[in-house]
């Protein structure tokens, strides 16, 4: 909500002027509040949520990221990547240091992927690379680590829409269940989140998650473990495994992913997301 700057004169205006003035501002901030639709309880619950990592731009007021991120799969795939972002604008930068034979196998060298805010490109040696395939899983990745990195950060955003689903008894603990559904036009794709937000650290300690860009309905389950660096509180570990909309794994294969090195404010530009 854009706030009104009152210049005050310091003439004897001021005082004649000041009762009307005042009564004025009253009256737009009692239209405010009645304007205003309530919190729901969904709403309370993740804005108590983003303010215990740090608050909704807290990862803006810190403008950029890099980081090693490693990725191992059940059958023991693993790929490790040098991560970088620019929260503004989401851009996605990632080099890899160590790759399994499942990321673009056909490729030998070094692979270099950037979302630079309007497209996608991919490099082998400082080569573009340009075919369907290999570009639909390039944006899926930029965009997936990004968002899995600020996915806590963002649940506040316009075009999120969340729903309060009761509480749910899990490993002894009665989780405010929170469900997230997203505009049309807010993502490439629409998927579905099932939170389940602690209610003694108001923190997310697990959610389902649909891949719908990969065809996928059926949920994995995500556990999640925090670290707090640089005053906010990360998602550096992560797993998932095949679940359903109840919680019950129905495939016990966890794949983990985590965070290494995380800097942040390194004075990244546009610029340097752009590959010739």
């Amino acid at each position: 909500m854009k706030k009104t700057l009152v210049i005050f004169l310091s003439t004897i205006l001021i005082f004649g002027c000041s009762n009307r003035k005042d009564q004025e501002e009253n009256t737009q901030t009692a239209n405010n509040t009645q304007s205003k639709a309530p919190m729901s309880k969904a709403e309370k619950i993740i804005t108590e949520m983003v303010d215990e990592i740090g608050g909704q731009n807290a990862l803006k007021d810190l403008f950029d990221v890099e980081y090693t991120y490693i990725y191992e799969s059940p059958e023991g795939h693993r790929d490790v990547s040098k991560e970088r972002y620019i929260f503004d604008g989401e851009l996605s930068w990632a080099e890899y240091l160590e790759r399994s034979d499942k990321m673009m196998p056909n490729y030998q060298g070094t692979i270099i992927q950037s979302y630079n805010g309007d497209s996608t490109v991919t490099t082998v040696d400082g080569k573009q690379v340009d075919t369907p395939e290999i570009n639909k899983r390039s944006d899926f990745l930029r965009k997936t680590n990004f968002y899995w990195f600020v996915m806590n950060f963002k649940l506040l955003d316009p075009g999120v829409n969340l729903k309060y689903n009761g509480v749910r008894l899990y490993n002894g603990i009665n989780y405010e269940m929170v469900e997230v559904n997203f505009d049309e036009q807010t993502g490439d794709v629409q998927d579905k989140y099932l939170l389940y937000i602690n209610p003694n650290t108001k923190l997310i300690d697990q959610f389902l998650f649909t891949v719908k860009d990969y065809g996928l309905e059926q949920p994995f389950m995500m556990r999640v473990k925090y670290e707090e660096i640089e005053g906010v509180k990360l998602t550096t570990y992560r797993e998932y495994a095949l679940s359903n909309w109840d919680g019950d794994i129905v495939q016990d294969q966890w794949t983990k992913e985590w965070s290494e090195d995380i800097s942040f404010n390194n004075g990244f530009t546009v610029d340097d997301f752009r590959l010739k």
